[in-house]
């Protein structure tokens, strides 16, 4: 179905079959994640929005898509690329096809649509453009993304980038006696689940807000459903990898695979048991050692803070980092809305 043009004779089509989306993704070569996929479309839709995704081709054959849900209930519409939680949507196209005029043909129309706010997640290495293109009264969501190049194979990475206090912790877990599993079916996914609940706890302890509000705003955002979404659709690109110590999970990772990127998407454990085996670094180095093994270009590691427990963890690995952003874009219903609230508490591992 088309939707009304934004201007200058470009055409929007909304929904997108999945056959035009994958012409897409073929237009984007290998710089496409796990999150830009109509399988995440789809385990996004299971989890309650609605498929909005628009394609915009221009005159001279250029298209641009912007994978997009809408929220499924309540009195005032709410648009996402993607929700937050659920990683990167942005703008897919071919390499050069993005540029500043084409850019604020999408921002026009995503600021049309009958909605309070629409949240849009560009790729990191986008965020000059949007940066200088949002509306006027554009909330900015500042992240800082971490990716770690795979270049040069394992052995390269081991020396340069992993850090000395990794390499010794990885040296340590490999005489602790554990015991590593993945799969990508998900079998492992409850044993992720368990885990995830006693980090759970750890991070509401640790956190200066009153008892039980990190534990049920972030469960709120992640709950099993939502891993077993993205499992069901993503299938064997989705895989959990585990560890065990005396045959009790200890650590677990959910790494989702695209192309020549991985990306650490959720990571949980047990600190009893983790901790003194170096579980939970152990068990990344081999999903980056796996990663090596198949060719890939680079290790996503998602969006984090500066001086958080959970950015030291993911330094030690050697990423490169982006400051990038989430952009609140007021839509034609604006002003219905609360405020949008700091989601920094939010964005844990294990």
């Amino acid at each position: 179905m088309s939707a009304p043009a934004p201007t200058d004779g470009v055409q929007v089509r909304t929904p997108v079959p999945d056959h035009e989306w994958y012409e897409t993704l073929a237009e984007a070569g290998p710089d496409v994640l796990p999150s830009q996929t109509p399988g995440w479309r789809s385990a996004v839709c299971a989890h309650g929005w609605r498929d909005a995704t628009r394609l915009y081709l221009w005159p001279d054959g250029t298209r641009l898509l912007v994978p997009l849900v809408r929220s499924a209930a309540g009195s005032v519409a709410e648009y996402a690329s993607w929700p937050e939680g659920w990683g990167v949507g942005g703008v897919l196209g071919a390499p050069d096809a993005l540029t500043p005029d084409r850019a604020r043909t999408v921002l026009r129309d995503l600021a049309s649509l009958p909605a309070d706010r629409v949240y849009l997640r560009p790729s990191p290495t986008s965020t000059a453009i949007w940066d200088a293109l949002v509306p006027p009264g554009t909330r900015r969501n500042p992240r800082m993304a971490q990716i770690l190049p795979l270049d040069g194979g394992f052995d390269h990475v081991w020396r340069h980038r992993f850090r000395g206090t990794l390499r010794s912790a990885v040296r340590r877990a490999e005489r602790a006696g554990l015991t590593v599993e993945h799969d990508g079916s998900g079998r492992l996914l409850p044993e992720f689940d368990r885990l995830f609940e006693l980090s759970l706890d750890r991070w509401d302890r640790q956190s200066d807000q009153p008892a039980g509000e990190v534990r049920r705003r972030v469960r709120a955002k992640n709950p099993l459903s939502k891993f077993t979404a993205v499992a069901d659709h993503l299938g064997p690109h989705c895989r959990v990898w585990l560890a065990r110590h005396g045959g009790q999970a200890a650590a677990a990772v959910v790494a989702l695979y695209q192309g020549p990127y991985v990306v650490y998407w959720q990571g949980a454990m047990d600190k009893d048991r983790a901790a003194p085996t170096y579980a939970a670094p152990y068990l990344l180095h081999l999903v980056i050692e796996d990663a090596c093994a198949h060719g890939a270009r680079a290790l996503h590691m998602g969006d984090t803070y500066p001086g958080t427990s959970v950015t030291r963890f993911k330094t030690a690995f050697g990423p490169d980092e982006y400051h990038t952003a989430g952009y609140w874009i007021p839509g034609a219903g604006v002003g219905r809305r609360a405020p949008v609230q700091d989601e920094r508490e939010d964005m844990r591992t294990s």
